[in-house]
């Protein structure tokens, strides 16, 4: 029935007056289960839905929208190109996607640099590999770019050529910024890497047009700086980090940036502050950077919640003992500020934060308005291990064990979904932020000092 009624309607849709604009794709799904397909385009290099279909018993799907621009659009993580009144026919499998019956010049050649990238791609999947298994293969795939598109559509042809580019450089970031057993030393990495120009790329505001296009433009940042080609002394950072942020603080960088891309990176990395003051402080310095209307009214509702979070609401209890076994709840340290550090012993980018707290604490030991506080997520069954980790390391401040009490007890009310976290608490128990800034952060001095003046 809901097949009929689909068909109904794109039948409808073909007698109307601007049916011609309409594009359509029609496929099976061969993936396994699922219960929905969705069609996104690309807007200032994220992804905004604007369709999607059910997938029948037989797995047949058909979606009809309208290509507000011509460009990049994205289909089960496929990206294909779409001018108004394009067709596409497609089967879905389960390693990539085969084009059938009436398609497109652009999507052939789409679909043609796919079947190119696909082992590339599989080898990202198979957890095992390591650079020795993808660099040669991408040394070799890179040999084979430079070939030109010959459609009718000139547009289309002079994109292309950076859609490659950029596709490929995804796949790549992608696997290196992907866990594996071995990971390359500077020595390891090949010419490729080397090449990277990052001025061409955030010069261009194509990349506003590619699928997360700013965030690849962040970890192309850092990959100088493993391959030994960057003089900055900045370490390598752990992929939950914002890579953005190394962009805005280069002014060099943002001289050469199109002033659009320019823009969104202010708008992308304005996001990663939430405590009033920091964002306050970063709009000031930033927001000179936008172009439209429309983005300052962005930044205007990024700052919303945060206003909220100013005047700070009860921050939920809890309650977890230390090694002793002595309990320990956030509400005993009411009449102080309280910087909650959540964090494991296998938490690798958790231990990246260590020195930097550890100097954190010794900055403020004096200071009898402040206490730190460390809480383990690690389960039960390692309460030894955390133990052994606190001597050796000779962690400071007030150090708690959550064990299989976290998700309910903490994750869960403060709605965290990854570690490490920073909460903090001000004097009156009240919550000012979930997300505070980490030791490492060039933020969070301004937002302790600030806290302790209240």
């Amino acid at each position: 029935m809901k097949k009929y009624l689909l068909n109904f309607a794109l039948l409808i849709l073909a007698f109307s007056a601007s049916a011609q604009d309409f594009s359509t794709v029609e496929g099976v799904w061969e993936k396994g289960k699922s219960k929905n397909i969705k069609l996104f385009a690309i807007e200032n290099s994220n992804y905004k839905e604007v369709a999607s279909s059910r997938v029948d018993e037989s797995g047949r799907f058909v979606i009809a929208f309208y290509p507000a621009k011509e460009g990049i659009y994205t289909l089960n993580n496929y990206n294909f190109y779409f001018k108004p009144g394009d067709k596409l026919s497609i089967n879905i499998t389960d390693t990539s996607y085969e084009l059938k019956d009436e398609n497109t010049p652009e999507n052939i050649e789409i679909a043609r640099w796919e079947l190119l990238v696909t082992p590339l791609k599989e080898m990202r999947r198979r957890t095992q590999t390591t650079y020795a298994d993808f660099f040669p293969l991408l040394v070799q795939t890179e040999k084979e770019i430079n070939y030109k598109a010959s459609t009718p559509n000139k547009t289309f042809n002079a994109v292309f050529d950076k859609y490659k580019e950029l596709n490929l450089l995804d796949i790549a970031t992608n696997y290196l910024f992907s866990p594996r057993t071995a990971h390359p030393r500077k020595e390891d990495f090949p010419d490729y890497f080397k090449k990277i120009d990052l001025k061409k790329m955030i010069a261009d505001p194509f990349i506003l047009n590619y699928p997360n296009g700013l965030s690849l433009l962040g970890k192309s940042k850092i990959i100088p700086i493993w391959t030994g080609e960057s003089k900055s002394t900045e370490k390598k950072k752990d992929i939950t980090a914002s890579p953005e942020s190394g962009i805005i603080d280069n002014e060099e960088l943002m001289k050469v940036a199109d002033p659009m891309v320019r823009a969104e990176l202010v708008l992308l990395y304005a996001k990663n502050k939430q405590v009033l003051i920091v964002f306050d402080e970063y709009v000031d310095m930033y927001s000179k950077y936008l172009v439209t209307d429309e983005q300052r009214q962005r930044l205007a509702q990024l700052r919303f919640p945060l206003i909220k979070n100013d005047k700070g609401e009860p921050a939920t209890d809890f309650a977890f003992t230390d090694a002793n076994g002595k309990s320990h709840a956030l509400s005993d340290f009411k009449g102080k500020i309280v910087y909650v550090d959540v964090w494991a012993t296998w938490c690798a980018p958790c231990k990246k934060e260590l020195p930097h707290l550890k100097k954190l604490e010794t900055e403020y030991k004096n200071n009898k308005d402040i206490v730190f506080v460390g809480v383990s997520v690690d389960k039960e069954k390692d309460k030894q291990k955390w133990k052994e980790f606190l001597v050796r390391e000779e962690l400071p401040g007030i150090q708690l064990f959550a064990g299989d009490e976290a998700s309910e007890k903490l994750m869960k009310p403060y709605k965290i979904t990854g570690i490490p976290r920073f909460i903090l608490v001000d004097k009156n128990g009240n919550l000012l932020s979930a997300n505070a800034p980490r030791p490492s952060s060039a933020d969070v001095r301004t937002v302790l000092n600030d806290t302790l003046k209240k």
